[in-house]
């Protein structure tokens, strides 16, 4: 009897769980590195496990060097790079809607255009999107898209950070969207990235000042002007080098596990 009543006791412990977590939206598929997930309502992260399931609400980080597949239902995955914080929702018309406050998020949806859809939040947009492949990288600054397949439309959010404006992008394959919302901590961000260069490699550095240094410098800020302002944000759309692109490891990394997942 005293069995039964254990069994039964566990039983409801464990009923209880699932009911405050809700259904599983998804599961982790392929941790890298220092990974952990927060369940919603708690303070404590804990490791990342292979298979392990993914809750409405739950947030997932990763340290330097590490990266994390979520699988969010068959053939939609979003893969996060290092030191990205995420967090995976339902919107209420029942898309899976993704938060991305800062670090490095990769898309893909295999399923045929119309058949499923994906939001990505960051702090100066949001992107939906339906069938396609794509990219971003994101901090409260700025977020910048590159996609690769298909079609992805963007968002801005006004200055507010709250209310999106009422004008859209879209960017197809090959093309590229930085969304800026604050212009002056953007243009001290590539300030840092060319300082960082100097003093992390100091070689490559001395190679690249037998150039013409001015001549980088030139072309930085003729970047900066190629920026539009729209309510209260800036932005610049242009194709990207697709060739310098394809030599990066994080793409090169997503392009093998996409491969893999489509065959």
């Amino acid at each position: 009897m005293k069995r039964m009543i254990w069994i039964l006791f566990l039983f409801v412990i464990t009923v209880t769980v699932i009911a405050e977590k809700g259904n599983s939206i998804g599961k982790v598929t392929f941790p890298i590195g220092k990974t952990y997930i927060q369940s919603k309502g708690s303070v404590k992260w804990n490791k990342v496990r292979y298979y392990m399931p993914v809750y409405e609400r739950d947030k997932i980080k990763t340290a330097k060097n590490a990266r994390c597949e979520v699988t969010l239902q068959s053939k939609k995955v979003m893969r996060i790079g290092e030191n990205s914080v995420s967090e995976v929702t339902l919107g209420k018309d029942g898309a899976h809607e993704v938060k991305i406050s800062r670090g490095l998020a990769w898309l893909s949806i295999f399923l045929p255009k119309g058949k499923t859809k994906l939001r990505v939040r960051t702090p100066s947009s949001v992107c939906a999107i339906r069938g396609t492949v794509y990219r971003l990288k994101a901090d409260s600054a700025q977020t910048t898209y590159r996609c690769y397949k298909g079609t992805i439309k963007v968002t801005p959010f006004k200055k507010d950070g709250q209310t999106l404006t009422d004008s859209s992008f879209a960017i197809g394959a090959g093309e590229e969207l930085i969304v800026v919302s604050d212009f002056e901590a953007y243009k001290k961000q590539q300030e840092k990235e060319f300082q960082d260069f100097k003093q992390n490699d100091e070689d490559e550095f001395q190679k690249f000042m037998k150039q013409d240094q001015k001549d980088f410098e030139d072309q930085v800020q003729a970047d900066l002007k190629e920026f539009k302002a729209m309510q209260g944000i800036h932005f610049k759309q242009s194709k990207f080098d697709q060739e310098k692109d394809a030599q990066s490891d994080w793409v090169q990394w997503n392009k093998e596990r996409d491969k893999l997942l489509n065959e």
